[in-house]
């Protein structure tokens, strides 16, 4: 299933398909556990308008798509901090997670990173991203309603 999945860089002529797919997953998977003040403010900044501001300002965005369906999301701001990584349910688990972060970092150290990388991950999302390689560095943390915990990612060597 993966195997004909392909993974492009992100346009603003896709912010919608990306703002409707990252709130979709963010409804089901994330913003249950905030407050009322935290869903309104985290599902705000999914909207068209903030994507395409994103798309066209200092983020790299990697669709990864299987035909014409939508299956990821990735976004890196500052060439540093991963902004989303999102995969569709019916992906999960399969392994496009680490083909994103791949791609990510890749062309993030190609293009002058020096090997250290943050996320702020949702609780639902850690386990995946220490698979990755992701370690904690504070404890949980909540700003505006919403929950978050730091990490990071410091490639060896």
């Amino acid at each position: 299933m993966v195997s004909n999945i392909t993974i492009r860089r992100g346009a603003v002529p896709d912010a919608d398909r990306i703002s409707n797919f990252v709130t979709a997953l963010s409804e089901e998977f994330i913003v249950a556990e905030f407050t009322a003040e935290g869903r309104t403010h985290f599902l705000g900044e999914l909207s068209t308008t903030e994507m395409a501001r994103r798309l066209a300002g200092d983020f790299r965005f990697y669709l990864a798509e299987d035909g014409e369906g939508l299956a990821g999301v990735a976004a890196i701001r500052s060439n540093t901090h991963l902004y989303y990584l999102f995969v569709a349910k019916p992906y999960q688990g399969t392994g496009l997670v680490r083909r994103l972060w791949s791609r990510v970092k890749e062309d993030s150290l190609a293009l002058g990173n020096r090997g250290r990388f943050t996320v702020n991950a949702s609780n639902y999302a850690i386990r995946a991203y220490e698979k990755l390689g992701f370690r904690r560095t504070e404890s949980i943390r909540e700003q505006n309603g919403v929950l978050y915990n730091p990490m990071e990612y410091v490639v060896a060597g």
